[in-house]
């Protein structure tokens, strides 16, 4: 009840004041006076209500097209990605074994020193090849074949003619499976 009380007394001090203000003015000057309050008035709820909402909405009508434009491009994307994923899930995986791998070293311009089989495993030996070679094969082994490196040793190639960026590594590869 305070608060209400207070509430009272504020505008008691304030409409008293005005009050008095208003019965002192003639009958031009309270209309002159009312004119430029309702101006004000008018004013005020143009600058905060009608112009935020009209530029507002010029700047969502300009925009608009261009949205339009990345809502059709992404849908395009999504049905490119969903059809993309639909064809990898149908392509199996290569079977791992040492014929494949021989191949898929040799279209990458590598040549093992030797390829031995393990069950589901295949550790390939490599000499002197170029370490950029050797990570462009893992890539599109793990990419393409679904096959995992699961230990890999590579050291520079050492001698008195070492090369720079010339490695030797034995990698060990798993079949992953996709269900």
């Amino acid at each position: 009840m305070s608060t209400r009380n207070q509430l009272q007394q504020s505008w008691e001090k304030i409409s008293t004041p005005a009050s008095q203000y208003w019965a002192q003015r003639n009958q031009r000057e309270r209309r002159l006076l009312g004119a430029a309050g309702a101006l004000i008035l008018v004013a005020v709820i143009y600058l905060l209500l009608l112009d935020p909402a009209l530029s507002g909405r010029a700047r969502l009508q300009k925009d608009l097209p261009a949205l339009r434009q990345q809502a059709a491009e992404l849908q395009s994307l999504t049905a490119k990605a969903a059809s993309l994923s639909g064809q990898l899930a149908e392509r199996p995986a290569a079977p791992l074994s040492k014929e494949a791998v021989e191949t898929a070293l040799k279209i990458k311009g590598l040549t093992p020193q030797s390829v031995t089989l393990s069950g589901d495993m295949a550790k390939v030996q490599l000499s002197a090849v170029a370490f950029a070679g050797l990570l462009d094969w893992l890539d599109d082994a793990q990419k393409n074949a679904h096959w995992q490196v699961v230990d890999a040793n590579v050291s520079a190639a050492g001698g008195a003619n070492a090369q720079p960026g010339i490695v030797n590594a034995t990698v060990t590869l798993w079949q992953q499976k996709h269900e």
